[in-house]
């Protein structure tokens, strides 16, 4: 006899807390280097460069003792896209098997680098490095307070949605919803009576956050918002940044 399970859980939380240098160097020098390093992946043609790449992600995740496991189980949609670029090229004669291997490696670089921003920033300390970028669009009249705010409600309303989402599911299997038994077509059509009181729910409590916003004078001109943490970057912060920068262009160079 099969047993399933009535409680769904997601693992929504991807930060690992940590004290590593990779923990405590700015966020806004992480994201720098992120897309450094995301613009030398593109620019270099060969495997030396691409597997040295690789080489510099796996030395900072086990620097910052990120698990391995966790990190590579969190690309497994990646690497089926990866796989899938294989496909496709090993079918057109003028791409190949190889191209498409390099393709695919480059795809899963890309995350990779991704996940260990990731995994070592706090959404908070990412919403800091996003206000500070763009700051300087003030002079612009760009309401660069209101893009922060709503990036860090976006990142805040996902594990909200996440536990409305489990406890809907919960709910509904309780009342005999089929999610794991049956046909196709059985399976798919339990689903929308989750989705929808989700919807339904994630409007109610925007319109709640849209009151409290309006009533604490949220988007009133002629202010400007201020911020518990000082956002200075500091001297290791800045050295790692011109290190992994000059490195970054190197391999570009020469490899």
């Amino acid at each position: 006899m099969v047993r399933y399970t009535s409680r769904m859980q997601l693992r929504i939380n991807t930060y690992i807390d940590g004290d590593s240098f990779v923990h405590t160097c700015d966020a806004r020098a992480k994201v720098l280097l992120l897309c450094a390093y995301t613009a030398t992946v593109f620019w270099i043609e060969t495997w030396a460069g691409q597997c040295l790449l690789g080489f510099l992600c796996l030395v900072l995740a086990l620097s910052a003792h990120v698990p391995l496991g966790r990190m590579l189980a969190m690309g497994i949609p990646v690497y089926m896209m990866a796989a899938l670029t294989v496909l496709f090229a090993s079918i057109n004669n003028q791409v190949g098997f190889a191209m498409g291997c390099f393709y695919g490696l480059r795809i899963i670089l890309l995350v990779l680098g991704s996940f260990i921003v990731v995994l070592t920033t706090t959404s908070t300390a990412l919403t800091d490095a996003l206000r500070s970028f763009v700051s300087p669009l003030r002079v612009l009249h760009v309401p660069a307070d209101d893009i922060a705010m709503v990036f860090s409600m976006a990142i805040r309303f996902i594990p909200l949605m996440a536990q409305e989402l489990c406890a809907i599911h919960d709910a509904q299997f309780s009342r005999g919803a089929s999610f794991h038994r049956g046909g196709l077509w059985q399976r798919v059509s339990a689903w929308p009576p989750v989705f929808i009181p989700l919807f339904v729910s994630m409007f109610r409590r925007a319109d709640k956050l849209s009151v409290a916003m309006d009533a604490r004078c949220y988007g009133a001109r002629g202010r400007r918002r201020t911020s518990l943490r000082d956002c200075r970057m500091t001297a290791s912060s800045a050295a790692a940044l011109a290190v992994g920068l000059a490195l970054l262009a190197a391999i570009a160079l020469l490899l």
